[in-house]
């Protein structure tokens, strides 16, 4: 079967899925879950926004929120309902009634679907006999508000935000919205990435309690990450949350580098000015030891916040540096990335740069290919005809690379 066959076969099952699906040609299942974020007071607009950890009062800047005038941008974060209750999905071998192994699964940015995935998670679940969670980030997926899909809606953001910025590039109604929401503040960033971290780490406890019957309670855990699905992957290997990661390899495609070295300018993903203010912010925030926002100061505090603030060290390449690199030492064994050569959004060298250190001393596998046909970072494996055994061999040559990594 070719990949764009077996695309459209799992699309087409997971498209009219009801609970749980089998599709018994391939040897798969797919359950989907219903799961309630429990840290919504972590958000924008929660009436209370206090640590609860240290019981210390923590005030919100509004003045570091620019709105628009957009009712379907501006919207605070905590009350968008499909943000806190959604689905999960876990895909696994027909044949395993209890995976003895997990993956968990995270996409790229500003996703709103699953498909481009489902041959991946699937082949994944295949080869390691693994079962694979596909968990949505944050206002990502299933947990993104409709309107932001909405063509006729988001052109309104489009040509507001051309005349807002003149100079502004990359711009479409397919990035209008996350290129709003981060430029108006691009601490979003964490907060929706803290929100993702916890939620996960519910899910593990309820696998740990043996509340999901197709994963066993004794499951090793594994991560795969996507773009900035690695960024958000890297940050849970290295804060291990409960030393319930410690043991966990992390697969990086398409990503592993600090977030500063990502290029995510383009209309599928983030609009230029978006990206330079997110940029900029972050750089000033650093600077200033997050003088202007202290509420995520607090988050970021080492000694307060141990787990969370990794985030700050994954930020930009020059900050925290050695912190870093002696982290990744200790695990260098347990990453490895699959990077594309073309990559211009996670360029390969940035990854090299981060995971193997400024000085090349980190011995973390990184490999580099170039697939012999038109590939981009949004699509790796284009759903063509025309190239559709080389798609088909590169995609195979994929999975199995990523498929060895875990079960050796």
């Amino acid at each position: 079967m070719e990949y764009y066959e077996l695309y459209e076969v799992l699309k087409d099952h997971f498209d009219s899925r009801e609970g749980v699906v089998e599709i018994e040609a391939l040897n798969l299942t797919i359950e989907s879950f219903p799961f309630e974020s429990q840290v919504c007071n972590l958000l924008h607009g929660s009436e209370n926004l206090d640590c609860i950890q240290h019981q210390q009062p923590l005030h919100l800047n509004e003045k570091g929120y620019l709105f628009y005038n957009h009712p379907s941008v501006d919207t605070k974060d905590f009350d968008i309902e499909c943000n806190r209750r959604f689905e999960y999905h876990i895909l696994k071998r027909a044949d395993i009634e209890t995976a003895k192994g997990c993956i968990l699964f995270f996409h790229g940015l500003n996703e709103k679907k699953w498909d481009k995935y489902l041959p991946w998670a699937y082949e994944l679940a295949q080869r390691t006999q693994k079962a694979v969670i596909l968990f949505p980030i944050a206002f990502h997926m299933d947990r993104a508000d409709p309107v932001w899909s909405d063509r006729h809606h988001m052109m309104e953001v489009v040509h507001s935000r051309k005349k807002r910025h003149p100079e502004n590039t990359n711009y479409s109604y397919v990035n209008a919205a996350i290129s709003s929401r981060l430029e108006a503040h691009p601490q979003r960033i964490f907060w929706s990435g803290l929100q993702t971290y916890s939620d996960i780490i519910e899910v593990v406890k309820d696998i740990k309690n043996g509340k999901l019957t197709s994963i066993s309670k004794d499951a090793n855990l594994d991560l795969f990450g996507y773009s900035i699905g690695s960024f958000l992957s890297m940050i849970i290997k290295m804060a291990d949350p409960h030393q319930y990661f410690t043991h966990s390899k992390v697969l990086c495609f398409c990503g592993g580098m600090t977030i500063d070295r990502m290029f995510p300018i383009s209309k599928y993903i983030m609009d230029t000015q978006a990206t330079v203010t997110m940029q900029s912010v972050f750089t000033e925030l650093l600077s200033s030891d997050f003088a202007t926002d202290s509420r995520l100061k607090h988050y970021q505090n080492d000694d307060q916040h141990p787990h969370e603030s990794w985030f700050k060290k994954m930020l930009r390449y020059n900050y925290f540096q050695k912190e870093r690199e002696d982290r990744m030492r200790e695990i260098q064994s347990q990453i490895k990335a699959y990077v594309l050569e073309k990559d211009t959004v996670a360029p390969p060298i940035e990854a090299l740069n981060t995971l193997t250190g400024g000085y090349r001393d980190i011995d973390v596998e990184i490999e580099i290919k170039d697939f012999p046909y038109e590939y981009s970072h949004m699509v790796p494996f284009p759903l063509t005809h025309k190239n559709k055994k080389e798609v088909t061999e590169s995609f195979q040559q994929f999975v199995k690379s990523a498929s060895d990594f875990y079960t050796q």
